[in-house]
């Protein structure tokens, strides 16, 4: 019976403890305290039946973990999870939210669910995302998307005593009910406030009896100002923290107190929740992305730097996603509707890698060392699973092409992993036989021995970019040992008209040359070299690709005029560095910060290659930069050391994207480097992706300086940083890079950051690894567009075509040596589309088979602000469509017309599709 009194009347403790897996110890110590920790929850839960609830933190993996080291205790553990005592999931580990894709998102909280339900459970339906560094706007949906209607929540809020309970809206309007836990000691308040104080003490609870009522007076007259009804939550646990084996006489001493008039009972956050439903009033309501800066709070602050600390994670991280979403599953689809098994089991591994490394404090880079070296070995795992995947099922579609449309030639296929045609320049590697074609043979004649057709016996121009000669080239036929053929690898640009979600394949019809006889002048010339004349270079420093015109400055900067727009972006590339005596968490600059710039550097340009269809100028540059900082951390070294860098930027016959990738001998310590593109625009506001959003942001913003941490000076992307005027526009398209900024003067200048190097460890004496000392690689593209018209999509469309690149897979001539025991009849056609879409507004997240193989899963998202319309087209006749969760349960029977489906999403609406498919 609930005690009688003003305010607050019961609290609801809920034991749990805040599990990073890996941090300031590397994974194996932690594990150690995992096991012991889960050994006396285990011993305390069967022998203390008045202890009766506990949490595992929101993730699933902590029992894997545990079970690897302990098989013999599953049953044991078990039996308190089926009864309800031990509370597992939603999430498999508990990610970063801004530096995962959305996709990656949604697997991580399908994979957790699936285990919790593998323990004869259903997972705890709380969005528990208490730690996390600031929160998307797009999490309410994702979380609505599982049936999840409650976000437990702390940082990204100013914690100006945010009232305990809120409504929390995303982008597209769906809401949860949020926990917001208090700024001071969020998930471990009732820890802090009651078992802390004691821990380090000879006398007990016992022996203090009159301070712990005291405490916990003070604690619930805290809690009395934040709270909205009479309930409340005490969260009895913190950072690897084990139980309190004497939580459940606190909890009767407590109540037996006459000075306390609250009653706290053991529990867990869905009784909480429950109760807690039925006592709502008007709540604050909270929108869109939760990512403020803080007035108050001992813990309540946001890491802002984390979006480049150990920038490399980030790289392999997005393209191990990159794999996953854009080719293995997609790839597996199209090789499944052709006859092939899609191998689900070797997919799932590669995901299980991938998401080992988003927990917060492994992606974020602000962990020891050893954490990070460890997620390089699941990165490589991740990547080698996808690659061999990616490979098998466009073999199998090559390999049972049409025989007799090939006529015998060697042939390539390149495939499109995207939902957009593709009509541009793409650059493909040709495997020929060593030493046979003219390019390698026959030099002086500065001209190739083969002709490309198309799917439709059409010559298809092309240029020759470079050569790599005497290149192993092996293969392993199915039931013999590896073979390897000796090739001369060919790069060639070439002008492609592909399909959405699909392949076109290429034949080539290689000749011998005939020429004159020596001293023959009269006689014939039969067959020459293939030769496609053209340039586009316009000027000793200019290129021109008919959409834009690029020129190169002394200094290495670049001026590009859209063509389109009759605007030309000048200064385009500088390089701006700054000191760093920051960590894993934060930039810090120190007193004396001396910021270096490549303006007026002597910069070496070369045509890298130039032709009709593609050209690639090769910026290099030294930059001279203080070799550290100083001893006392106040002013950069003296002491200056050579960084050379390397920028290439590619042009493609009337695209009006640039593709760049800039490459830097990193020789300096304790530093930021970052790439800026001053743009003129007269602009307010500019726009970032983040997951299943494009996020409109203010250029100026108010007076932070009151705030508990300095203002924030960079904001989080996963792809798209972009602005525009009334009449034009530029975006800068990034793999693996998430931190920018617009800055509020004159130019308008995007800042992109690249990297940060940092010594600084949590807990350690510090290291080089956060140092990135050695060779680093960016890839960014530069978009050029008018605003006459919605630019969500284009942007959109733009980043995914290049973050997606094309695929291709080879086809010798002569004898057909297949690598795997799939099979089916050589009858597939030279071009082939397997999903369309009407509607440039719709972007499609995933294409794969449904976790339960009862079909297959198409997820896509409205980019924009308006109801859009689209239409999906596919190769193979419907049996059924259908409308599910992201859960993938079914929620609406879709009507059809043979292969296509009609849907309709609302604002930012994120939408999943489970199709069949009438193969009979």
């Amino acid at each position: 019976m609930s005690k009688k009194g003003r305010g607050i009347e019961k609290i609801h403790v809920v034991s749990q403890t805040h599990w990073d897996r890996e941090w300031y110890q590397d994974f194996q110590g932690f594990r150690a305290r995992l096991v012991y920790m889960i050994d006396e929850l285990l011993d305390h839960m069967e022998n203390d039946s008045e202890y009766k609830y506990y949490t595992m933190d929101g993730q699933t993996i902590v029992l894997d973990d545990y079970l690897e080291i302990r098989p013999e205790n599953r049953g044991r553990l078990e039996a308190l999870i089926r009864s309800g005592r031990i509370a597992i999931g939603p999430w498999y580990v508990m990610p970063d939210e801004f530096l995962v894709s959305g996709e990656s998102l949604i697997r991580n909280l399908q994979k957790g669910m699936a285990q919790s339900r593998e323990w004869g459970t259903e997972p705890m339906k709380s969005g528990f995302i208490v730690d996390i560094f600031g929160h998307n706007s797009q999490m309410p949906q994702i979380l609505q998307g599982f049936g999840i209607d409650n976000a437990v929540l702390f940082r990204g809020f100013e914690g100006d005593a945010d009232p305990s309970e809120i409504w929390w809206e995303g982008a597209d309007g769906s809401r949860v009910l949020g926990l917001k836990l208090d700024e001071d000691r969020s998930y471990s308040d009732f820890y802090f406030s009651v078992r802390w104080p004691f821990f380090d003490r000879d006398d007990d609870y016992a022996g203090n009896r009159e301070e712990l009522i005291r405490r916990v007076q003070e604690w619930i007259a805290y809690k009395n100002k934040r709270s909205t009804t009479t309930i409340g939550i005490g969260m009895d646990g913190v950072d690897h923290v084990e139980i309190e084996p004497q939580l459940t006489w606190l909890l009767k001493t407590i109540n037996a107190a006459e000075e306390i008039d609250v009653e706290l009972v053991h529990s867990s956050l869905e009784l909480y929740l429950e109760e807690l439903r039925g006592k709502l009033g008007d709540l604050r309501v909270y929108k869109g992305e939760q990512k403020a800066l803080a007035l108050n709070g001992v813990n309540n602050w946001v890491p802002e730097n984390t979006l480049s600390s150990r920038v490399h994670l980030k790289q392999h991280n997005q393209h191990c996603e990159n794999l996953l979403e854009k080719w293995a599953e997609p790839l597996g689809v199209m090789a499944s509707l052709e006859g092939r098994a899609y191998l689900k089991a070797f997919i799932d591994k590669a995901w299980e890698h991938l998401l080992q490394n988003h927990p917060h404090d492994s992606i974020c880079g602000c962990s020891i060392d050893q954490v990070h070296r460890d997620m390089m070995y699941r990165f490589d795992q991740s990547r080698l699973i996808s690659e061999q995947m990616i490979k098998e099922q466009a073999l199998f579609i090559v390999d049972h092409l049409r025989a007799a449309d090939l006529n015998g030639n060697q042939a390539f296929t390149v495939f499109n992993g995207s939902q957009f045609a593709v009509n541009g320049i793409a650059t493909v590697e040709l495997p020929l036989p060593a030493g046979e074609d003219a390019a390698v043979a026959m030099r002086a004649l500065e001209g190739t021995s083969f002709r490309i057709f198309d799917h439709e016996h059409r010559e298809v121009p092309y240029q020759l970019l470079g050569a790599r000669t005497n290149s192993v080239s092996r293969f392993r036929p199915y039931r013999e040992l590896p073979r390897a053929d000796i090739v001369d690898r060919l790069r060639i640009a070439l002008p492609v008209d592909l399909p959405a979600m699909g392949y076109s394949t290429f034949t080539l019809e290689k000749y011998t040359i005939e020429n004159h006889a020596p001293l023959a002048y009269s006689a014939p010339k039969l067959i020459g070299p293939v030769r496609f004349p053209g340039s586009l270079q316009a000027g000793e420093n200019c290129w021109n690709n008919g959409r834009v015109e690029v020129t190169v400055g002394a200094s290495g900067m670049i001026d590009v005029t859209d063509l389109q727009c009759d605007h030309t972006y000048r200064g385009l590339l500088l390089i701006e560095d700054e000191a760093d005596i920051g960590d894993g968490w934060s930039h810090i600059a120190p007193v004396g910060n001396a910021k270096f710039r490549s303006t007026g550097l002597a910069a070496v340009v070369a045509a890298e290659h130039d032709g009709p269809y593609q050209a690639t100028i090769r910026i290099q540059l030294t930059l001279q930069l203080p070799r550290s900082i100083n001893k006392q951390e106040t002013s950069r070294s003296e002491e200056l050391v050579d960084v050379p860098v390397v920028t290439y930027i590619t042009l493609k016959k009337d695209d009006p994207v640039l593709y760049c990738r800039t490459e830097i001998m990193n020789t300096a310590r304790d530093h930021r480097l970052k790439l800026l593109f001053p743009t003129g625009l007269a602009a307010d506001h500019y726009y970032t992706s983040t997951p299943f959003d494009l996020v409109r942001r203010p250029i100026s913003v108010a007076d932070q300086s009151h705030y508990l941490r300095k203002p924030f000076e960079v904001v989080p992307h996963n792809g798209i940083v972009a602005l525009h005027d009334q009449d034009k526009g530029i975006a800068v398209y990034t793999k693996g890079l998430h931190e920018a900024a617009v800055r509020d003067q004159a130019e308008r200048t995007i800042a992109l950051t690249l990297y940060r190097s940092t010594h600084k460890e949590v807990m350690t004496d510090g290291s080089d690894g956060g140092q990135l000392l050695g060779t680093l690689a960016f890839e960014y593209a530069l978009g050029f567009f008018g605003a006459d018209q919605p630019i969500e999509a284009r942007l959109w469309r733009e980043h995914q075509q290049f973050v997606t690149g094309l695929q291709t897979a080879h086809r010798k001539s002569g004898k057909l040596y297949k690598e795997t025991p799939h099979s089916r009849a050589e009858d597939l056609p030279l071009r082939k589309s397997y999903l369309s879409l009407s509607g440039d507004g719709m972007i499609v997240s995933a294409f794969k088979l449904a976790a339960d193989r009862n079909g297959y899963i198409v997820r896509l998202f409205n980019c924009g602000s308006d109801q859009q319309e689209a239409a999906l087209t596919f190769a193979s006749p419907l049996a059924s469509a259908a409308l599910v969760n992201l859960d993938e349960a079914h929620q609406e029977t879709l009507p059809f017309n043979g292969n296509a489906v009609k849907l309709t999403a609302g604002p930012k609406q994120i939408i999943t599709l489970r199709l069949v498919f009438d193969n009979g």
